[in-house]
């Protein structure tokens, strides 16, 4: 991946590092971060998941006041281990410290924020969580998790209006995250657009947009725009880069994330076209996307281009 991938954005799953309160498993994430680093790739994780001695379902997220303590504790200790003076990178080369940060995912979606969402609920996360990150590293960045256009939810720029509602919400961040999951590019410019509406409408548009999440499948098991064909998916790719590209200074589109690296073993019951949406099959053979995704690579006048996603379906990296 060296040379083509710039930044892989990873999911680090707070269930899985903090089983047990005080108790830490880093091994396989340590692996994950260092292999990266090797690579030349930085990392843009997203933290989520409530562990069980915090909440019954990893989608409730910590708001009561000692669970927003330990959620608080959790994001310090990786920011002290994987951080600008991290004690992961002590005696390490290469070192990639991570310095950006997205706290939680899609939470105007009930399957990620439970029980409904909550632009009150998310602010208040996002406040405790972007203190605790500033005190370990005062210049780190802070990215709003990722929004996207859910059936019968929030649309991400009504919910992103309703978080800026909440007082002291926009020092909180720097950077706003969308997952436009469109079908036309028409659709993911529009919601863009709509996004970038409600910022300005805020005062807040001098803050780039990260587009974390987007993409579609090469195939599928049931009928849906998301599903295309491998050369449809790979069309597609190309010209979604290219609209991104070519409008990132109007829309300040500081980066964007192809979901997903690789196809996922089974199905998601929660989402149809997610499973081939990998730029590589489930056994590892590159699919047409990959090689249009390395053709925008090798043509691109920015490394903002440069961005991938890894995220497995229930397991950490």
């Amino acid at each position: 991946m060296r040379g083509v991938v710039g930044t892989i954005r990873i999911p680090i799953y707070w269930m899985h590092c903090e089983p047990r309160a005080g108790e830490y498993d880093f091994e396989a994430l340590d692996r994950f971060v260092g292999r990266a680093a090797d690579e030349g790739i930085r990392v843009l994780p997203f933290v989520y998941g409530s562990p069980a001695w915090v909440a019954a379902e990893p989608a409730r997220p910590p708001l009561a006041k000692d669970d927003r303590a330990a959620w608080s504790r959790f994001l310090r200790t990786l920011v002290l281990r994987y951080g600008r003076r991290g004690e992961f990178w002590r005696g390490r080369a290469p070192a990639r410290p991570i310095r950006r940060w997205q706290l939680w995912n899609e939470p105007n979606f009930p399957l990620f924020w439970a029980p409904r969402p909550s632009p009150t609920g998310y602010a208040r996360l996002l406040a405790t969580g972007a203190r605790a990150i500033r005190r370990e590293d005062p210049r780190a960045r802070i990215v709003l998790a990722g929004l996207a256009p859910i059936e019968r939810q929030p649309l991400p720029w009504d919910f992103l209006r309703s978080l800026y509602s909440v007082s002291g919400f926009a020092r909180t961040f720097d950077v706003v995250a969308l997952h436009p999951y469109s079908a036309s590019l028409r659709s993911l410019g529009y919601q863009i657009e709509q996004t970038r509406a409600v910022m300005a409408s805020a005062g807040d548009g001098a803050k780039p947009i990260e587009v974390t999440e987007f993409g579609v499948a090469s195939a599928g098991s049931r009928p849906s725009p998301m599903i295309k064909s491998p050369a449809g998916q790979a069309a597609f790719l190309r010209r979604a880069f290219g609209l991104l590209v070519a409008r990132r200074r109007e829309w300040r589109i500081s980066g964007a994330d192809w979901f997903t690296w690789r196809d996922w073993v089974s199905d998601d019951p929660h989402c149809v076209f997610c499973r081939h949406a990998g730029l590589f099959a489930a056994g590892d053979v590159p699919k047409p996307s990959w090689h249009a995704y390395r053709a925008v690579v090798a043509g691109a006048a920015t490394p903002r281009r440069r961005h991938a996603e890894w995220r497995p379906l229930a397991s950490p990296p």
